[in-house]
């Protein structure tokens, strides 16, 4: 019996430990140089890198002729009432 509990908890642990670990890696992101803009006549897309077959970037909009980074709202925030 005691045996038992103790493989179940060293396997407890060695399962615990590798989620941590595997929790830990970072996403390499490999960068394009110039950044790329796919875009229509105001809002585009700046391409500047690529997450393994994903491409990673950001929504821009054209002001004054320059592509300019949004940012839209944090959709962590809500309103508590109207």
């Amino acid at each position: 019996m005691k045996r038992a509990i103790a493989i179940a908890l060293s396997m407890l642990v060695v399962g615990l430990v590798g989620g941590w670990a595997s929790a830990q890696v970072l996403r390499q992101t490999v960068p394009v140089d110039p950044p790329v803009v796919m875009s229509g006549s105001d809002i585009g897309f700046r391409i500047e890198g690529r997450r393994g077959d994903v491409q990673v970037g950001s929504i821009v909009v054209r002001v004054d002729g320059k592509w300019v980074t949004t940012a839209g709202p944090d959709p962590g925030l809500k309103r508590l009432s109207q």
